[in-house]
């Protein structure tokens, strides 16, 4: 391979994000008319969507440890996780219609 069309295969691999190995085995099966993998590039957004999900996810958590502990839940507390589950509820809403 000249080195034109090897930084041309780096370049899209990297775009891509895959490995040199995997690009030229997908080039080959393609041309031998066999099936092959894609790859699926993860939209930033995306991201970020299950970043928030996963720290909604994560308040859920705390708020089901408190309610199944067995503290009595102070009238702060109360007001605490009603706020959270409030806030929960409006990033679920905002990222649903982001989708």
């Amino acid at each position: 391979m000249n080195p034109e069309d090897k930084n041309l295969m780096e370049d899209q691999c990297e775009l891509l994000q895959i490995k040199p190995s995997f690009f030229i085995r997908n080039a080959v099966l393609e041309k031998l008319n066999k099936p092959t993998f894609t790859k699926t590039v993860t939209n930033l957004d995306t991201r970020k969507y299950l970043s928030e999900l996963n720290k909604i996810g994560n308040n859920l958590n705390q708020i089901a440890y408190k309610l199944n502990s067995n503290l009595e839940l102070d009238l702060i507390d109360q007001r605490e996780l009603t706020g959270k589950i409030e806030h929960i509820i409006t990033h679920i809403t905002e990222i649903n219609s982001k989708l």
